[in-house]
């Protein structure tokens, strides 16, 4: 069982090296500058290096003299040469880096766009936001130090050891030995990287879940007075994440250690080795000071590739979670035709619809069946869970029916693309979001070519203009993260301007005047009333006044419609109906 747990795992590293790899290739010419110029810059580095390492040699022997011009040009050539190489490789290997980096995040949100909002019933805000933001950032280690640096690591050393080898064999012999012992290093690590990796990226996105959802929820956390246990919760996650990290970091030391310690040795070696052969007559003594200078360097590239590599457990680890999110199956497959929308007669359908979130979980919605015709306000009532909002998502095709068929007009959803879904309704939900922007431009997301003029009418009907032209700077306002700044009842009426505005033909209410008084509740169903004529409106609802203004309400209970009609039938009719309102569960 762990041989194949291993097995899985190298296979998912490979995996990732080859496709974190596909992704530089629209920028191959770069990075095989920065390749070039990162070898040019070890290359120059080591001139530099052997230039003032073999003066020192000529000048302890006194033959300095006649040649110091000569060594010096060269010196002077190797340190513009480094200077020039470096800038090169920095400005290619992260130009390219932070290029692949805004790929990968526009790719996460178009990913995110077509799996939501299922995505989020196994992956909570908080690790999304890890995945969205330093998963992505960390990716940057392996484009800008990672990719080129390895190419760098093979061909500079090769051409150290080539020069070693023609002073004399032996330094290549000893340098090959502890080359290997060098990279297998991080191979005998690996394993421990990779499980310490995941551990801390799940636990840096668990500690991310709990600290925004306390934020979010700050008000509910001291209305109820638990501040002190939501602290203990919050510290729990961080010691668990510390713990995670100083683990990893305990390897990491070791791995460093381990790999500072070879190539000192390897120095130790190669240096005692040149001084035998200087006594042997066998090597010029002049040659001493670059031998002893280029052993040091010659596995330099090599030690800083695998000091990156001691990261890859948690590159890779990054590289899994955010793959998750892009590879992410869509709920709602987008196979759909385009339509003319005008067209379409706005009536909806459920036919014998059956729906459940998830394949092992029970059945949301059983046998759905009903029809909301044109012109007509269909208000949906029932207890807490009764599938009221699941109706919805299904109209917005959120979600796809399991079984049975969801229709406007005389289309099936699944026949028509979401583009003309988006087009044919307009949603206000129970959870309104408003955008860091102008009041204005929240209303106008409903209609972007909208003039302000129909902002402000839309705004009107919503009975939202009044308290925008007392704000300080009226529809220039900025509405703040979410909305913070205004109250509920003021975002839910944004909200219905946003989708007055719109102007579907299909209107879908979830709860979006639950946190409205009574009287601006009745000004407001008006003002949808004679807005919405023609069109069709489904209401999701608890308060018996909004009920009331239905054409006609549908009673689901425990995912089932139990009854239908209007509002002076069911109340006249023993059923669930009766005990709804008996009980004030609507």
């Amino acid at each position: 069982m762990q041989n194949s747990k291993d097995t899985k795992t190298e296979r998912n590293r490979i995996k990732n090296v080859f496709r974190l790899s596909r992704r530089i290739k629209p920028y191959r010419g770069r990075i095989a500058g920065a390749v070039v110029s990162g070898v040019g810059h070890q290359l120059s580095l080591v001139g530099v290096s052997a230039v003032c390492a073999y003066l020192a040699g000529l000048a302890m022997e006194g033959r300095l003299t006649g040649r110091m011009t000569q060594l010096t040009f060269l010196l002077a050539a190797a340190v513009a040469a480094r200077i020039f190489f470096y800038f090169m490789e920095m400005w290619l290997a992260h130009d390219v880096a932070f290029k692949v980096l805004a790929d990968f995040r526009i790719m996460l949100f178009s990913a995110i766009e077509k799996v939501s909002p299922a995505i989020l019933l196994n992956m909570r805000s908080g690790q999304l936001a890890s995945t969205l933001m330093s998963d992505v950032e960390l990716l940057e280690w392996f484009f800008a130090h990672s990719f080129g640096s390895i190419l760098v690591a093979i061909a500079a050393p090769a051409i150290l050891l080539i020069c070693l080898c023609v002073i004399h064999p032996v330094f290549s012999v000893i340098i090959i030995v502890f080359l290997v012992i060098i990279i297998w290093i991080p191979v005998w690590m690996k394993k421990k990287a990779d499980a310490q990796g995941r551990r801390v990226r799940e636990q840096l996105g668990d500690a991310n879940a709990v600290t925004m959802e306390g934020i979010q929820g700050m008000k509910e956390i001291l209305s109820l007075n638990n501040r002190v246990i939501y602290q203990k919760k919050n510290e729990n996650y961080m010691k668990r994440f510390y713990d995670s990290q100083l683990q990893y970091g305990k390897r990491l030391g070791t791995e460093g250690a381990l790999l500072q310690g070879v190539q000192g040795i390897s120095m130790l070696c190669v240096t005692g080795a040149a001084a035998l052969l200087v006594r042997n007559g066998q090597m010029d003594f002049a040659w001493y000071p670059v031998v002893v200078m280029l052993s040091g360097m010659v596995l330099g590239p090599v030690v800083e590739v695998c000091g990156t590599a001691r990261n890859f457990g948690l590159i890779f680890a990054a590289a899994d979670r955010v793959y998750r999110v892009l590879e992410a199956k869509p709920q709602v497959e987008d196979r759909g035709k385009d339509i003319d929308v005008k067209e379409v007669v706005p009536s909806v359908t459920y036919e014998h619809v059956w729906f459940r979130y998830k394949k092992e979980g029970d059945y949301a919605l059983r046998d759905v069946s009903f029809q909301v015709n044109p012109g007509e306000t269909a208000a949906l009532v029932g207890a807490s869970g009764a599938g009221k909002s699941t109706c919805m998502n299904l109209l917005l095709r959120y979600w796809d029916t399991e079984k049975g068929t969801l229709k406007i007009g005389d289309y099936n959803l699944k026949d028509i693309s979401l583009n003309n879904i988006r087009s044919l309704t307009s949603a206000v939900l129970q959870d309104v979001y408003l955008f860091r922007d102008t009041i204005r431009e929240n209303i106008r997301m409903g209609k972007p070519e909208a003039a302000d003029q129909e902002v402000e009418n839309a705004a009107k009907m919503a009975l939202a203009h009044e308290f925008i032209m007392d704000l300080p700077k009226g529809y220039d306002t900025v509405a703040g993260e979410s909305g913070l700044k205004l109250s509920g009842g003021q975002r839910q009426r944004i909200a219905i301007a946003r989708a007055l505005l719109k102007d579907a033909p299909v209107l879908i209410l979830d709860e979006a005047v639950s946190n409205l008084d009574t009287e601006n509740e009745k000004e407001i169903q008006e003002s949808i009333r004679r807005s919405s004529e023609g069109k069709t409106t489904l209401i999701v609802a608890h308060r018996l006044s909004t009920i009331r203004s239905a054409d006609k309400i549908i009673v689901l209970k425990n995912g089932q419609v139990v009854q239908t009609g209007t509002y002076e039938e069911l109340i006249e009719e023993e059923g669930h109906f009766q005990e709804l309102i008996a009980s004030r569960s609507v």
